[in-house]
């Protein structure tokens, strides 16, 4: 495992990619740990589970990025549950692996994500690698099952820790170095608007196939990923706040000029997430029940212009509007073009 781990990431960036790298990274990973699992006794019949999480879970492991595992186990005693642990983490740890690492029952791990918003989501990523399919099939629907449930009391918990994030990082499209996983516009909004889709608030399907003004929230996500794949390969270390050191060495590595070019490419990519982001909190925000006096008042339509009307965040055309008739007027609204804080929709 070390020897091959040295072997990858002293391959140049010309002879292998950031996609090939990380699959390769990611393969040599996942068959270690099912090699492993045979070995020690996780098998189907087991009563034991290797789950993923974290981007190893996602198929997107970097060089540098902690193994996010969990070991589930279906009530069995706590020595042999010890013991099955002890053989699957020390070989990791005196492979000088970073790793991420807890054991849990199906009931336990619930009531983990349950309690913890961030952990909730990141279990929503969990994904079964070696040992008993059913008990990870188990974990994976109830953890999906008990977010799409309890998203309606916990969607205000979701927004104020996403911008309390936000105030955190900052954007991505206007840092000098910005922070790729958690500041706005990065991958972790990607997990915020899966999140959303899983929850059914959001149709993420539908987002990632929209080819629109704001781009492809997909290549705006594999634009990222390649940026901290190189990031991670440029600089030896586990970043994700892209140092204006290591720009020059990442533009290289991924054809794209200079880091001029580089900055570009991050700015749009993250301006197309953070879009995507808006959109979707406020469709979810639209789509649930209201709560306290505000459930009590009926939503009102502000006029903005002849035929065009403000009406939950959104502008929209009048009910009496009759774009048939006249095309034109959906061009006619230069106070009130479309923007991620008010855009528009079809008539209602």
């Amino acid at each position: 495992m070390v020897a091959a781990r040295e072997r990858l990431l002293t391959r140049d960036p010309g002879e292998q990619n950031a996609a090939a790298l990380r699959k390769a990274w990611q393969e040599l990973h996942e068959s270690w740990l099912t090699t492993k699992a045979v070995e020690i006794g996780i098998t189907q019949d087991s009563g034991f589970a290797i789950v993923a999480t974290g981007s190893l879970g996602r198929r997107e492991l970097l060089p540098h990025s902690d193994l996010d595992l969990m070991l589930v186990h279906n009530n069995m005693p706590t020595d042999i549950v010890g013991r099955v642990a002890n053989l699957l983490w020390y070989p990791l740890w005196d492979a000088n692996i970073r790793l991420d690492h807890c054991v849990r029952t199906v009931a336990e791990a619930m009531q983990i994500a349950d309690a913890d918003i961030s952990s909730g989501l990141a279990m929503l990523e969990a994904r079964h690698i070696a040992g008993d399919a059913a008990l990870s099939a188990h974990l994976v629907d109830g953890v999906r099952r008990q977010w799409r449930s309890g998203i309606r009391s916990r969607f205000a918990e979701l927004v104020e820790a996403t911008q309390a994030r936000w105030q955190r990082t900052g954007e991505i499209a206007h840092r000098v170095e910005p922070d790729l996983k958690f500041g706005r516009g990065g991958l972790r909004d990607i997990q915020l608007l899966d999140g959303l889709a899983i929850a059914q608030l959001a149709d993420r399907q539908a987002i990632r196939n929209l080819e629109v003004a704001a781009g492809s929230v997909d290549h705006a996500c594999r634009a990222l990923v390649d940026v901290r794949t190189e990031l991670r390969r440029v600089s030896g270390r586990g970043h994700d706040v892209l140092l204006a050191q290591y720009a020059d060495d990442i533009s290289s590595a991924l054809q794209l000029g200079d880091r001029f070019d580089l900055a570009r490419m991050l700015s749009d990519a993250a301006r197309t997430i953070s879009y995507h982001v808006d959109a979707a909190l406020r469709t979810a925000a639209n789509s649930l029940p209201r709560r306290g006096m505000s459930a009590l008042r009926r939503r009102r339509r502000r006029p903005l212009d002849e035929g065009v009307v403000e009406y939950a965040g959104e502008v929209v055309l009048a009910r009496d509007a009759r774009p048939e008739h006249d095309p034109a007027c959906c061009c006619e609204w230069p106070p009130h073009r479309p923007s991620p804080a008010c855009p528009s929709r079809p008539p209602r």
